[in-house]
């Protein structure tokens, strides 16, 4: 049964945010709503020639405190959470000649955009409490009020006016207002706790929204569904093109996408069950698939594809050749798009490492009913070191600092090696470190790539001087690892033995 509410005889308008205010408060009056209005907003409806209330007149008290309290009065918070179908409760309005509120909008003080640039008084003023309070109310009261905390949720409002509001719709209103509140407090925690000097947050709030329902997840027999940081969940779906992005896709795409970027040439990346099986960096986008391509053929069949510069028609060409799952690019060209488009099955999506990052700089991760928090230092990485008789040549720095990157986006143990800025071989997810070398030279080998001069590179330390001859035997002419073993001493002598240059970065760089 479909439950619905005449339009609002009166609304309450409390908004630091003013975007789009005079408009719907406009088609508000035009149904006949009497506009309530605190301050600034007050003001600015005022000035647009709406007729206004100001909350002092309506609560018949003045602002205390310099406006650190207006809207914090019984007059209307009753009004807001009085039960419709309660006669006591209509009783107490009548009485004191009050008027049901039926529509609250309030955009909180911007605390999380402002507070980090002033200083502790200024930044504490910058804290709403009136505006959250009012929220909580009208939400609470969802059964009978409609509650907007987004100027962006003022159109399908109206056109939920329109229609005839629903419970449904109203619950829905109420439950992004909880997840504005929720969110709004965490930032202050976060921020307060910042300014203690506490580098891990004693308590952290997470407000997620569900952006969309995906099919299935990791498999067909697990139900999944997208979900965005509270507000972010526009701009997220603006990304996607094309047949729907699976749960696997998606993560995929992350991994592309943030090892593509990592590299200042023209760039690509292509992911498969989330690693990297193509990666290299070139003069142009057309050469820099090629080679990725090359990195491992096999492998890449049916893989996510992710380039750092917008994608043009040529690169596009060469890359419908092939199957693929995904295209990620930070934008397509006429050209690219209209090649891309003719294949059906592809899902092209738009797609920058801003997009993926944490708003808070924080990355969690699921254990069971825990949660894991972490964050990338702030110190910048040590400075390489080379640690062997031999130095590396500028040529193979360049092809050190390139599988460096790669192997540390892969999932440890990780072995990445590269001929100049080419992925020729990867071994990761590995037990051990050895096997992770092999694995990373026998896929080097079944494509035919030659290792002779090639560059390796490590996520962690090599614990045995094992790996050394392995690589030594295939060619390899020069390594970069973290150090830090207490074999050091006879790694460094390997290298030395076979002639091989080493770098120590002293940072090491697991993916688990």
């Amino acid at each position: 049964m479909m439950h619905t509410i005449p339009p609002p005889r009166v609304a309450l308008m409390s908004l630091s945010d003013k975007a789009g205010a005079v408009e719907f408060a406009r088609a508000l009056v035009a149904r006949g709503t009497r506009i309530i209005a605190s301050g600034g907003t007050a003001r600015h409806l005022e000035a647009a020639g709406i007729d206004v209330v100001a909350v002092e007149e309506w609560t018949r008290f003045p602002e205390l405190l310099g406006g650190r309290v207006k809207t914090l009065h019984p007059h209307l918070h009753a009004p807001i959470l009085a039960r419709r179908g309660e006669a006591s409760d209509m009783a107490a309005l009548e009485e004191r000649g009050l008027d049901p509120i039926d529509l609250v909008a309030v955009t909180l003080y911007p605390f999380e955009q402002r507070a980090a640039a002033l200083d502790e008084a200024r930044a504490v003023e910058e804290i709403d409490i009136g505006g959250v309070a009012l929220l909580r109310a009208a939400a609470k009261n969802f059964a009978s009020v409609i509650v907007l905390h987004d100027p962006a949720q003022y159109a399908s409002a109206l056109e939920a006016l329109a229609r005839g509001v629903t419970l449904d719709q109203r619950r829905g209103w109420a439950l992004a207002a909880f997840a504005r509140t929720a969110r709004y407090d965490g930032a202050i925690a976060a921020e307060l706790s910042r300014r203690a000097g506490e580098e891990l947050p004693g308590m952290h709030v997470v407000a997620l929204e569900r952006v969309r329902g995906l099919r299935y997840g990791e498999n067909p027999h697990q139900i999944a569904a997208l979900y965005a940081h509270a507000g972010d969940g526009a701009r997220l779906a603006a990304w996607r093109e094309g047949k729907e992005l699976s749960y696997n896709n998606l993560l995929d795409l992350e991994a592309a996408t943030l090892l593509v970027h990592r590299f200042e040439s023209p760039a690509c990346v292509i992911v498969k069950h989330n690693q990297p099986c193509g990666a290299a960096s070139a003069a142009t986008l057309v050469n820099a698939y090629e080679a990725a391509l090359r990195s491992d053929a096999m492998s890449a069949f049916g893989g996510i594809v992710a380039f750092n510069r917008m994608l043009d028609a040529e690169t596009a060409s060469r890359l419908a050749t092939q199957f693929i799952e995904c295209v990620a690019a930070p934008a397509f060209d006429a050209g690219a798009e209209e090649v891309l488009r003719a294949k059906k099955s592809l899902r092209i999506v738009t797609l920058v490492p801003e997009d993926l990052k944490p708003p808070d700089g924080w990355t969690l991760r699921g254990v069971g009913k825990w949660m894991l928090l972490q964050r990338e230092s702030e110190v910048l990485a040590p400075f390489w070191k080379c640690v062997t008789a031999r130095k590396p040549t500028p040529q193979q720095l360049e092809a050190l600092g390139f599988a460096w990157e790669v192997a540390a986006a892969a999932r440890s143990n990780a072995i990445a090696i590269a001929q100049g800025t080419a992925l020729v071989g990867l071994g990761c997810g590995q037990t051990s470190r050895i096997d992770a070398v092999d694995v990373a030279l026998m896929k080097a080998n079944r494509a035919g790539h030659e290792l002779k001069g090639a560059a390796l590179a490590s996520d962690g330390f090599f614990p045995f001087a094992d790996s050394i001859d392995h690589a030594a035997a295939a060619g390899i002419a020069a390594i970069v690892q973290p150090g830090g073993s207490v074999k050091d001493p006879a790694v460094i002598a390997a290298c030395d033995q076979h002639r091989i240059a080493m770098m120590f970065t002293d940072r090491r760089t697991f993916r688990h």
